[in-house]
């Protein structure tokens, strides 16, 4: 094996030419991004221009690896998928658990890059050094179960693991996901749309290659040190029998933040009915895991009786569970694991699909549908069979409704018209998660300053709800220190929920992703990477971003909250009365801590070349971007 071998390989497949090509990845190049989401955003900045339509041939499409992952070591299970999003318009990636990415990394491959557009449906197969594009012709039109089981099939194994479409993406739907192993999605920003409108409808990966490592016995070591730290981990128990809809709507609703009835309100009635405990006494089958993982947070729920029996579904998860729960009203918790499954089938992202169903509900109690532009469907609040019949129409772009929110909440609302952005719940045209920025001010101005829209996974720090009390510029600091820690996992293709949210203790968690990871990484690769490099790593692409949406004209102004938070008392419950009325200081004290201008939030140019963008820092200006 090759020195350069240890960071994988790049694929470039051109689509309209049939034609495949593949390099080593330079080792100065993974040092610089590591992978996954470093790689992601480094291709998309270089390979989008500014002047681009998402859904043209042109718009590059890349598949990456993590730097650990499918390594032997604790939850190596995550890939990144980047483009220019449609949905937004702007940076646009997912990222996604499962098995896939570690079958993927053990081709040898790290990195898939898409270009141009097929004439006809095909799908991409790797089976170790063996790549081809075979015709997907039979596949269009079918969902993503369909899809593996018949990509397995007829290349003769389960071993492969499948990453498809569904019909939303074939669609061109602008919240269609990639789906990997049915049930795990790159549900965010729309890019399955981006794979429909290549025509590619899966990629599938076989490996029988180990994991590369340089030096296996410091690796098995400090493998073995992570296991035992996470093993004697009390949070991290808890999560593993409750998962996201039992810790978090618990502690949402506790403070009163729980999307309800498309954030008109914080606590939902019905709660009790859809929570983690009603999942394990009426639905949890058992629970399960991505490749490697200790936690096994992901549900798998099955329906046995009554009018949605024979539901079977990995999930839901809270964001899940509100989106077609709380988020409209809705008790009935075996129609939330129908609305699961369907999206999983279908190939949506269940927290933009949960905004525009929701959007839909209030703008029908509010006047603004009616029965005439619905068709005749009954959006009243809690209405589980309008709900589950609005995502198939939205799956297809069926009908008058479901062509409109086929566009996302900020496209639909444009539609529309008669002033429905007012209830739109969007930023850049993306669905926050289901906390309200009302009930925790500080750590969700998050939603305003995310490179994709309202983004609930590029900041995030211990004890965030706590920061209300501090100053802004210490409230500051300390989440721009926790943006690059939370940053780590997207690069390194591991899960952030043992690695960093799930942690018993800060300690725990620093030791990890300071001490941990970077030793892990070193000794897979040969590099002497410590966590202050690591540190470097991760503001490098966080600039690197700010810097892509930033060529495209966004500025501090675009930095925004919705109507709902910033003009609506939460009527009841523990935030009773708040309205969001902090975002311009705590805007500002960000951008401070960043070294960004503190007026337009665009890199300063100092700042770039200190993270080794230089290259950047001269692109911005030579279009005309102002980063004195």
């Amino acid at each position: 094996m090759s020195e350069t071998n240890l960071y994988g390989k790049i694929l470039e497949v051109d689509l309209t030419r049939g034609e495949f090509k593949s390099w080593e990845v330079d080792p100065g190049f993974a040092r610089k991004y590591i992978g996954g989401r470093g790689f992601t955003s480094r291709f998309n900045y270089d390979l989008n221009p500014k002047d681009l339509d998402p859904l043209s041939p042109e718009n590059t499409l890349v598949f990456a690896a993590g730097g650990l992952s499918g390594a032997p070591m604790l939850s190596s299970a995550r890939f990144q998928v980047g483009a220019r999003s449609p949905l937004t318009g702007i940076l646009g990636d997912g990222n996604c658990g499962g098995f896939f990415a570690a079958s993927f990394r053990r081709t040898g491959y790290s990195t898939i890059i898409f270009k141009g557009k097929s004439e006809k449906p095909v799908y991409l197969a790797i089976d170790d050094d063996q790549v081809a594009l075979r015709d997907a012709g039979h596949l269009w039109g079918k969902d993503t179960h369909e899809t593996t089981e018949t990509i397995q099939h007829e290349l003769g194994s389960e071993d492969f693991r499948v990453a498809s479409i569904g019909p939303a993406g074939e669609n061109l739907v602008l919240i269609a996901g990639v789906v990997a192993d049915k049930d795990h999605l790159a549900a965010r920003t729309g890019l399955g749309a981006v794979m429909g409108s290549k025509n590619l409808k899966a990629v599938a990966v076989r490996a029988s290659k180990p994991f590369p490592v340089k030096n296996p016995e410091v690796f098995k070591q400090l493998a073995v040190e992570l296991a035992k730290l996470q093993a004697n981990d009390a949070r991290s128990a808890d999560f593993t029998r409750r998962g996201t809809l039992g810790t978090l709507m618990d502690h949402h609703t506790e403070i009163g933040g729980t999307n309800t009835m498309n954030f008109q309100y914080g606590q939902f009635a019905g709660k009790k009915k859809i929570d983690g405990e009603a999942l394990i006494n009426s639905y949890l089958v058992r629970t399960a895991g991505c490749y490697r993982c200790s936690v096994k947070c992901d549900r798998v729920s099955e329906v046995k009786e009554g009018e949605f029996a024979g539901t079977k579904v990995g999930g839901p998860e809270y964001c899940t569970a509100a989106a077609f729960g709380s988020g409209v009203g809705n008790d009935n918790l075996a129609a939330i694991l129908k609305g699961n499954d369907l999206a999983d089938r279908f190939g949506l992202d269940t927290l933009d699909l949960g905004g525009v169903l929701a959007f839909a509900f209030e703008l029908f109690q509010r006047g603004i549908l009616t029965t005439k532009e619905t068709e005749g469907l009954d959006l009243t609040w809690g209405n589980y069979h309008t709900m589950l019949e609005l995502v198939r129409k939205i799956a297809y772009r069926e009908g008058y409704l479901g062509e409109t929110l086929a566009h996302g909440v900020r496209g639909a609302a444009n539609i529309i018209g008669k002033n429905s952005i007012r209830y739109a719940v969007q930023v850049k045209g993306m669905t926050p998660a289901p906390l309200d920025a009302r009930a925790v001010q500080v750590y969700n101005f998050r939603y305003a300053v995310s490179p994709r829209g309202a983004d609930h996974l590029r900041i995030s720090a211990p004890g965030a709800y706590g920061l209300d009390a501090l100053p802004y510029d210490e409230a500051a600091s300390k989440l721009y220190y926790w943006e690059s820690i939370i940053t780590m996992p997207d690069l390194m293709g591991i899960c952030k929920f043992p690695y960093t949210y799930y942690a018993e203790t800060v300690e725990k968690t620093l030791h990890k992703m300071l001490k941990l990871v970077p030793g892990l990484y070193s000794a897979a690769t040969g590099f002497d990477f410590d966590g202050e490099e690591l540190i470097e790593t991760s503001q490098r692409i966080n600039n690197l971003e700010r810097a892509y949406n930033a060529r495209l004209g966004l500025t501090s102004k675009d930095d925004i909250l919705p109507p709902r938070f910033t003009e609506d008392p939460m009527p009841e419950g523990p935030a009773k009365g708040k309205v969001y009325t902090i975002l311009e200081p705590i805007k500002e004290a960000w951008y401070q801590a960043h070294g960004w201008n503190p007026e337009t939030g665009v890199p300063r140019r100092a700042k770039l070349e200190e993270l080794g963008l230089k290259d950047v820092a001269d692109d911005l200006v030579a279009h005309g971007i102002d980063i004195s």
